[in-house]
This record gives structure tokens, sequence and C-alpha cells, in this order.
């Protein structure tokens, strides 16, 4: 059996294909910060064993840094108890969601996605979320995801707003943690009445998305029935920061966005 030995921990596959790739697997950036990641002082990690692997390239031809996902376990005790540790892992590396506000005619309006997500088998409703690259600038990834999913373009890195430290919405199984961020802008009514009527999303990724306007005063209510956690958390951030507050919001836009 192949292994590979990353910051002491060995690294290995049961499966044939899996083991073939295991040199460029562990070449990969969300990889090594998964391991690098670990807390060494509670966590005794000893093996790491993969199990499934997606690529987003070729995979007769894989790319480190494109590694979609892993499906592993992590063989590991908890050193202050001895025991060990439950350690299925779903890595997908980390996501930036923005929680994007725009102004129509003096009316506000939250600006969703709506799209099929296969998980959870229906359309989901969502605010604007994708994952990270092998670029490290999470607001740089932010403004390539607003504008593939909305067709807006953010005039700089300023516009958009940090909301806190990333949210980690499911640390039970998955390592994903996502940055937040928040963005209010102008647009002309005719370009809202096309943002509703066209299709978004990354062709090469067979993304279908539609644009869903909700009024900033009903969208309290829309929280609550669409379970988005992102969202949710995007909206407690914002509040407590006082980004919501319209004297407060306008000033912080104007200055970043040149409203003036």
């Amino acid at each position: 059996m192949t292994s590979v030995s990353i910051y002491g921990i060995n690294v290995f596959s049961n499966d044939d294909n899996i083991t073939a790739q295991l040199p460029t697997i562990v070449k990969a950036p969300k990889l090594l910060d998964f391991l690098y990641g670990l807390d060494r002082n509670i966590i005794h990690a000893k093996e790491l064993r993969i199990d499934g692997v997606k690529w987003f390239c070729d995979p007769s031809s894989p790319d480190p840094n494109k590694l979609g996902f892993l499906y592993m376990e992590l063989i590991a005790t908890d050193k202050r108890t001895k025991l060990t540790i439950p350690g299925v892992v779903f890595l997908r590396g980390n996501a930036v969601a923005v929680y994007l506000r725009v102004v129509v005619e003096n009316k506000k309006y939250v600006v969703l996605t709506r799209q099929l997500r296969a998980p959870v088998g229906t359309l989901v409703d969502e605010i604007p979320a994708g994952m990270m690259d092998a670029s490290t600038c999470f607001a740089g990834v932010a403004m390539k995801e607003i504008y593939e999913e909305t067709g807006l373009v953010a005039p700089n890195l300023n516009c958009l707003i940090p909301l806190g430290q990333p949210i980690i919405p499911s640390a039970g199984g998955c390592d994903e943690q996502i940055q937040l961020f928040f963005w209010e802008t102008r647009v002309k009514p005719e370009v809202a009445e096309k943002m509703i009527k066209k299709i978004f999303g990354a062709v090469n990724e067979n993304e279908t998305i539609q644009l869903v306007f909700v009024p900033v005063e009903e969208y309290e209510d829309k929280l609550v029935t669409m379970g988005d956690v992102k969202a949710i958390c995007a909206h407690q951030f914002a509040t407590q920061m006082g980004l919501l507050n319209d004297t407060t919001c306008i000033v912080k836009v104007k200055k970043c966005c040149g409203w003036f």
C-alpha cells in the first residue's frame, strides 16, 4: 500500500485509482490547509484514509489546484481522553457568500439566487455564494461570484464589507468555512428587470440560476422559511454592525462605491 507522510500524518487510500492520484492529491492546497490547521494540542492524528475524490478538471490529468472534494477519514485520538474521535470528513475547502441589497428607485431589495440543489433535492433560495479556488483573496472570489450569479460588477474590493469571522455551517462532517460579505448598490429599473428575467450561472459548472428580489421589509419573514444559514448569519452580523441602518449604510456605501 502506497502512502505519503504530510506533517507527520500517514495519508493513504485503499482504492487503487485514488492511490495512483495520491502524489497529486497531497499537493492540493485545500488538503494541506486542512492538515496544517489541525490543533495538535488536543488531536493526535495518526493516519488519513482517502475514500473518494472529485476533481474540477480532467481526472486523467489532475491538477492540485483543481481538487474539488475529498471524502476521507482521519484516524485520530483526543489527547485529553485518549479516545478515538469521529473522523469522517467531507473536504471541500473554504467559500464566500454575499448579503447583496440593491436600491431600485429608492426601494430596497435583497437579491437571492434560486437554483436546484441535488443534496436537498429541490429548488433553494440563497444569498449568492461560491467556493474558494486557489486564490487566497476572499473578497476577489466574492466579486467573481457576484458577477457570475447576478451580472453586477462591484467597483472595487472595498465595496464588499466583511461580516465578522468565517462561519462553520456543518462542523460535524465538513471542513467548510464561509466568509460573509455585505454589499449594497444602486440599480436602474431596466437593469433590475433584466436581472429578474435572465438565467445566470457559470456555464462550465452547469449552473442555472434565477434571481429573486425580496423587499427588505419582507426579508426577515423570508429568512424564517428559506433555511439558508449563510443568509441568517449574514443578516445577524449586518444588523449588529449597523449596516442595515439606512443612514449608516448609505454613508459607508457612498464612500466605497462613489455614490456622490
